[in-house]
């Protein structure tokens, strides 16, 4: 994600400034939080990547990401969309309001509970997995009274709790608080250092509410049997002023495309993942979208690219479904069983002070492995994907 980040104008600057870098990958015993394991981020695996492992704030990033689209001169109406439908050639919304929009195509980007979904897919699709999560964000500032959390904020790590039967993972970013300005546009100033945690389960949560995504006091951490955890850790879990619960239905997406190419699901509406990378998945089909319209030359191909992008990013997202919701289960092993012992052996390899990077390494040794499967996720180019159909497919395409 950082990789694409990286290239739009203006972004690169923006994550050096207002992005937390992280190190490695630090595992724990949820129990007592001391280390059982911990994967560097060596300098040949990020120059492998391209890219760093950066953490920030949501809402920043949505600010800046906001920013950008106003430059390129994106006109953003509020409403609700209530129908869509294709009549003459033409895609028509129409808005809760009255307003009616017309275009060539309609992109559902509307998030993991799309109303553009069901246009596309059966909503009676059943999810194979469901992980419940809960976010909580602690100023720096409160951790910093109590002695026994200051090392956690000191570490520019992502730290993982490993618990039985779910798992907790923490790392320290910058929250950049909004100041407003004259028209559309926000000025971002007043740095606060946070602590993020984010609590991972199979319990289900009840989302009757219709509000889950919003903030809630830490009362909504009740389905959650957080006991077995570090005293430590569960304490400063406490320190949150609130909390944003979430709900992932991993399923199988079988269509990214709908009416004959005029409706295009991209983001969470497009697959739901149960991994904290589904945001370079959404960036990932924005780029695979952008960059193919970007060889549009007649109306007649709108739907050739609409197909490419599908059968693009559905060959992407099968590739790593189910492999990435396997590495949050090795994380969340119940505790005692044989599996769960083989990781914690395996990962205690990983502390070895002796390794340095790979080029002193043997092809057979474990940390080349593991990291060969993160390489598989996370060097993905997107854009270079749509190249390569295109130095092979785009002469085609023109005859």
């Amino acid at each position: 994600m950082t990789r694409i980040l990286a290239r739009w104008p203006g972004m690169a600057s923006f994550l050096q400034t207002h992005a937390t870098r992280c190190t490695g990958l630090s595992f724990r015993n949820g129990q007592t939080s001391e280390p059982a394991g911990f994967m560097k981020f060596h300098e040949q695996i990020m120059s492998d990547l391209d890219a760093e492992f950066l953490v920030i704030q949501h809402d920043d990033l949505r600010r800046q990401l906001h920013s950008l689209c106003l430059d390129a001169g994106v006109v953003f109406k509020q409403g609700k969309a209530v129908d869509i439908f294709k009549s003459e050639d033409k895609m028509t919304v129409a808005l809760e309001d009255g307003e009616i929009l017309r275009g060539d195509i309609v992109v559902g980007a509307d998030g993991h509970n799309s109303f553009v979904r069901s246009l596309v897919m059966d909503e009676g699709t059943k999810p194979e997995n469901t992980v419940s999560g809960v976010n909580i964000s602690i100023p720096t500032e409160v951790i910093h009274k109590h002695e026994e959390f200051r090392s956690l904020c000191n570490e520019n790590q992502f730290t993982i709790w490993m618990g039985s039967g779910s798992s907790i993972t923490g790392t320290r970013d910058v929250c950049l608080v909004p100041t407003n300005l004259p028209g559309e546009r926000l000025q971002l100033q007043n740095k606060t250092k946070t602590f993020s945690l984010s609590i991972c389960s199979s319990t289900r949560l009840d989302s009757g509410d219709g509000d889950m995504y919003e903030s809630h006091d830490l009362s909504y951490l009740s389905p959650f049997d957080l006991s077995e955890y570090d005293p430590r850790l569960q304490k400063l879990i406490q320190l949150g002023r609130g909390c944003r619960p979430t709900i992932h239905e991993v399923f199988e997406q079988e269509d990214l495309v709908g009416l004959n190419g005029s409706i295009v699901l991209i983001g969470d509406a497009a697959h739901s993942r149960a991994d904290p990378w589904n945001s370079q998945f959404v960036d990932g089909n924005a780029v695979t979208l952008g960059t193919l319209f970007s060889h549009l030359s007649d109306r007649k191909e709108i739907s050739v690219f609409t197909e490419t992008y599908e059968e693009l990013r559905q060959r992407r997202t099968n590739e790593t479904r189910i492999s990435e919701y396997q590495s949050l289960v090795q994380i969340s092993l119940p505790r005692g069983e044989s599996l769960q012992e083989e990781r914690d052996a395996a990962l205690q390899l990983t502390l070895d002070p002796a390794f340095d990077d790979f080029e002193n390494c043997e092809s057979s040794e474990l940390l080349v492995h593991v990291w060969e499967q993160y390489l598989v996720v996370f060097s993905h180019d997107a854009g270079e994907a749509v190249d390569n159909w295109w130095s092979k497919w785009g002469f085609t395409l023109r005859q």
